[in-house]
C-alpha cells in the first residue's frame, strides 16, 4: 500500500449530468458542497441542496449560481434548498415527504452528511449516539424514503439512477465489527448508542463499516438495472469534518494530512461525482479514489453474518422510524 494518496484522475470532460435531478446531503460546505458544484459545471438541471440552516444552503447556492463556469450554461440550474438535520428522523420525514411533493423524479442521491468527534453526544429526539445516527442510521433511514423515487426513476428512463453513500477505507480500522468482533449476540443499535461501549478514536470507522455492509446488502435486492447503489471514499481532504474535535486533534489530523498528502476539497468532490456515475461494477461495493475496490471483510464468513445481522435490525428500527417505508422500497423481502 501506497503511504500517499493515489493520484486521481480528472472526470472525463464530456460527463454530463444533463436533465438530471439530484440530492445531496450536506451540501452548504465542504465535499458536497463540491460535488454540488461540480455537477451544477456539468450541466445538472436540478440541484436540491439538503442542509442543517437554510441560510448556510442559500450561500452555497448563490455562489454556485455565480461561478463562472455555471454561468456559462445556456439555462441555469434550478437549485433549491431545504432544511435536512440528520440528527431527527422527524426532519429526515419531513424532508422525504417534501421530495415527494415537489419532484415527480430523482436521479441522483448522494447521502454526504456525516461527523466525526471523539465525544458521546446524544441526538436531541431519540437520544441516540450522535456519530452513529447521522453516519450511519439517518443515512439509512433517508435512503429507504426515498429509493422507491429512485428506481421509479430508473424504470422510467431506462437508465439506472444512483443512491451513493459517502464511505471511507477506514472501515477496514473497525474494531468492533472487523479487527476484534464484539460478540455476535448483541444488539447492534443497542450497542452503538450504549455511552458505556462508546470509544471515539473508533467510532468513525465502525459506522463506515456498517455502512458499507448495509450497502453491500441493498445491493442485493434493488436492481442494478434501476439504481446503482453504492459508497464512494475520496480519501483524506481538507474540509471541516474535524471541525467538532479538540484543537490538539484538529492539529494532529492536520499534520497526518500534510504528511499524506491529503486532496483539496475539489479533488475530494470529483472522487463523489464519480461515485454518482459509475456503471453496474460499482452495485454493492466502496468505490476507492475511482475504482470500484470493496472490502475484503465483507467477502469473509464473519463479514456476511455481520451483513445479515445488521440487515435484519435495521430493517426492524426503520420500521419504527417510518412505518411501511421497506415494503415500499422492495426491501422487506
Amino acid at each position: 500500500m501506497s503511504f500517499f494518496l493515489p493520484h486521481v484522475p480528472e472526470l472525463p470532460s464530456n460527463l454530463s449530468f444533463d436533465g438530471q435531478v439530484a440530492a445531496i446531503t450536506g451540501s452548504n460546505g465542504g465535499l458536497g458542497y463540491e460535488a454540488a458544484l461540480q455537477l451544477a459545471q456539468r450541466n445538472i438541471a436540478t440541484l436540491i441542496l439538503a442542509v442543517r440552516r437554510v441560510d448556510a444552503g442559500q450561500k452555497a447556492k448563490a455562489e454556485i449560481l455565480a461561478d463562472p463556469i455555471v454561468r456559462k450554461r445556456s439555462t441555469p440550474p434550478k437549485i433549491v434548498v431545504y432544511a435536512l438535520d440528520m440528527e431527527r428522523p422527524s426532519s429526515i420525514a419531513s424532508f422525504a415527504d417534501k421530495i415527494y411533493a415537489d419532484f415527480s423524479e430523482l436521479h441522483i442521491l448522494l447521502l454526504n452528511a456525516g461527523l466525526g468527534t471523539l465525544n458521546y453526544v446524544q441526538t436531541p429526539e431519540i437520544h441516540s449516539e450522535q456519530m452513529f445516527q447521522v453516519n450511519f442510521a439517518s443515512n439509512v433511514l433517508l435512503g429507504t424514503r426515498l429509493l422507491p423515487l429512485l428506481r421509479a426513476t430508473g424504470q422510467r428512463s431506462g437508465t439506472p439512477s444512483h443512491l451513493s453513500l459517502v464511505g471511507s477505507r477506514m472501515a477496514r480500522e473497525s474494531n468492533t465489527f472487523a479487527r476484534k468482533p464484539v460478540a455476535p449476540t448483541i444488539n447492534i443499535f443497542d450497542y452503538m448508542n450504549d455511552k458505556a461501549r462508546f470509544n471515539g478514536f473508533g467510532r468513525y470507522s465502525d459506522t463506515k463499516m456498517l455502512a458499507a455492509l448495509w450497502i453491500a446488502e441493498v445491493a442485493a435486492h434493488v436492481p442494478s438495472s434501476e439504481v446503482i447503489v453504492n459508497g464512494c471514499c475520496p480519501g483524506m481532504t481538507r474540509t471541516g469534518l474535524q471541525s467538532r474535535q479538540p484543537f490538539a486533534v484538529r492539529v494532529l489530523v492536520g499534520a497526518f494530512g500534510v504528511i499524506h498528502r491529503a486532496r483539496s476539497a475539489p479533488v475530494g468532490g470529483s472522487v463523489l461525482v464519480n461515485g454518482v456515475s459509475t456503471g453496474k461494477e460499482s452495485h454493492g461495493v466502496l468505490v476507492w479514489d475511482m475504482e470500484p475496490k470493496g472490502l475484503e471483510f465483507l467477502q469473509t464468513a464473519e463479514g456476511k453474518r455481520w451483513q445479515k445481522k445488521l440487515w435484519k435490525e435495521t430493517l426492524a428500527v426503520t420500521e419504527q422510524w417510518s412505518a411501511g417505508a421497506t415494503a415500499e422500497a422492495g426491501l422487506d423481502s
